[in-house]
């Protein structure tokens, strides 16, 4: 596989580079314009001041100009990342509209997601039309199952990262071992493009970070969760359609993480609380772990002891997502073993959680920031 020579590193770089600037030009602006800030209030909200949700701005621009800096060396990535972008722009749009309005409801951003995903099924035929589970592939055989189940699949994790946005980093820094994984699925199956497309997806990422941990100063908003989850999925779609002997369910594995806190919280409100799955709450793994973890309870915490212990949670994150990426590749061949590392998961993600709910979280994963 031609993947490794000396214009590989450019194209991320690019993307790097201008998602480093246009956030600090996007930071530059909203001292003047106020536009697309979080007021730091509400039940999901861990910051202490007024913070700009644009960052997906800055993601869109360093994704678009590393797939510029492609097409210079690597013309057919260049063209296929275009076509990504465009069909993208609806979830992208939507989510970047709630982030300036604050006026989208979850349904319509859900219905964006749903077209985003059409796109993707109609213009690429890029879709869920084998998992090698022998039930679900003949489900699959029927009529239209396939297109149903892509866009379950999209719309899901589409949102997923968006419930995983939180804390400084933590939806970031996961997307980036997600990218990982796949990036190394892809080249596993020698497949320069796809592997590229994560290179210049992480770098734009890569920009964003920089300023968003430990700091926070800009989020990913709505706009750059929706733009990241889709990508993320898009490529995961990809490695096993042009690597067909990579499992369906290695990419699946890379995403576990917000995928079983999504289903999680779903049941959670549901029948736990009996409230509307699409109601918000703070219960979120990642709001017990700030809360129980790393900041001690029912003690008076400075804004800058908040602020490390905002931090600190992306961390956690990022294990939960880099060790399934790994064993992904470990095992992508092995539907079967990657099924058990899947439910193995599921359940160390409900041991956990419900360990941190009882106060016997072990004592090793406690990382407190002073009072």
């Amino acid at each position: 596989m031609q993947t490794f020579n000396h214009f590989l590193w450019i194209p991320p770089l690019t993307g790097l580079l201008a998602s480093v600037l246009t956030v600090a030009l996007l930071l530059w602006a909203n001292t003047h314009l106020q536009w697309g800030l979080d007021k730091g209030s509400g039940v999901q909200k861990f910051h202490t001041k007024t913070t700009s949700r644009l960052g997906g701005v800055a993601i869109f621009t360093g994704i678009l100009m590393g797939l510029w800096g492609s097409y210079a060396y690597f013309p057919k990535d260049g063209w296929l990342g275009a076509w990504v972008m465009v069909a993208s722009a609806p979830v992208f749009i939507g989510g970047l509209v709630e982030d300036l309005t604050h006026k989208v409801s979850p349904t319509s951003r859900l219905w964006l997601a749903v077209a985003s995903s059409a796109v993707v099924y109609a213009v690429f035929q890029l879709g869920v039309k084998r998992t090698d589970i022998f039930f679900i592939d003949t489900v699959l055989s029927l009529p239209f199952a396939a297109f149903l189940l892509t866009v379950l699949v999209v719309a899901g994790f589409v949102n997923a990262i968006n419930i995983i946005d939180g804390f400084h980093g933590l939806a970031a820094g996961s997307v980036i071992a997600f990218l990982a994984g796949i990036a190394g699925l892809a080249w596993i199956g020698n497949d320069g493009l796809v592997f590229r497309l994560c290179l210049v997806t992480a770098g734009a990422t890569m920009g964003f970070l920089i300023w968003n941990w430990p700091w926070g100063k800009i989020f990913l908003g709505d706009g750059g969760a929706y733009l990241l989850g889709f990508w993320v999925v898009v490529l995961g779609l990809m490695v096993p359609h042009r690597s067909p002997e990579i499992s369906p369910m290695a990419p699946v594995l890379v995403g576990i993480y917000p995928l079983v806190e999504t289903v999680y919280s779903m049941y959670r409100r549901k029948f736990v609380r009996t409230h509307p799955i699409n109601h918000p709450d703070a219960l979120h793994l990642h709001t017990l772990i700030y809360r129980r973890l790393v900041l001690r309870p029912g003690m008076h915490h400075s804004a800058g002891d908040k602020n490390a212990a905002n931090a600190k949670v992306a961390l956690y994150g990022f294990v939960m997502s880099a060790v399934p990426a790994g064993l992904a590749c470990l095992f992508m061949d092995n539907t079967n073993a990657l099924l058990t590392c899947m439910a193995l998961f599921a359940l160390f993600y409900i041991d956990f959680y419900r360990r941190i709910v009882r106060f016997r979280a072990p004592l090793w994963l406690m990382a407190k920031t002073r009072a």
